[in-house]
């Protein structure tokens, strides 16, 4: 995502709001296995993660300046 002037914002996942989310989070994590978790597997991952103060996941690998707790600082773009 871009914001104006020039600078990227790498997309993260607010996990309190994926927690609160009614709908399936079937297949949003796989197991080491490769598999796709379970709705239910995938709330209890989350749960871990905010227990161990991970409030924002990155969507991908996580860009450099990435915070588990606020997401990504932004970045100017190479032009």
């Amino acid at each position: 995502m871009r914001e104006s002037g020039g600078r990227i914002l790498h997309a993260s996942l607010d996990v309190r709001d994926a927690l609160e989310s009614t709908r399936s989070l079937r297949g949003m994590f796989c197991r080491a296995d490769g598999q796709p978790m379970t709705n239910e597997e995938v709330r209890e991952k989350l749960l871990d993660c905010l227990q161990a103060g991970q409030r924002r996941l990155p969507v991908g690998k996580p860009c450099e300046g990435f915070s588990y707790e606020t997401g990504c600082p932004g970045h100017e773009e190479d032009r």
